[in-house]
């Protein structure tokens, strides 16, 4: 078509990986590597505060969430680096 070849990968598509299934599995694992350590992390700091039931569950959960944000930038960035995804 006008001259260019067509090629399988579509540039501009959201793939990180050259398998569907591939991309899934570790994106679930990512999620499950930030996630797991940043609820232990938070749930330390914020029983270190003193806070109890309800109050150290809404916290744990609100600073849970923002530790494993970073956590899944650094993994994504280290995956870029080792050229595990694109």
């Amino acid at each position: 078509m006008n001259g260019h070849t067509m090629t399988t990968k579509a540039k501009g598509s959201y793939t990180h990986f050259p398998s569907p299934m591939k991309s899934y599995f570790l994106s679930i694992l990512a999620i499950v590597a930030a996630a797991a350590p940043a609820v232990w992390l938070a749930w330390l700091a914020m029983s270190a505060l003193g806070l109890e039931g309800i109050s150290l569950a809404l916290a744990t959960a609100l600073v849970a969430m923002v530790i494993s944000v970073l956590f899944f930038a650094a993994l994504v960035a280290i995956g870029r680096a080792l050229h595990i995804v694109s």
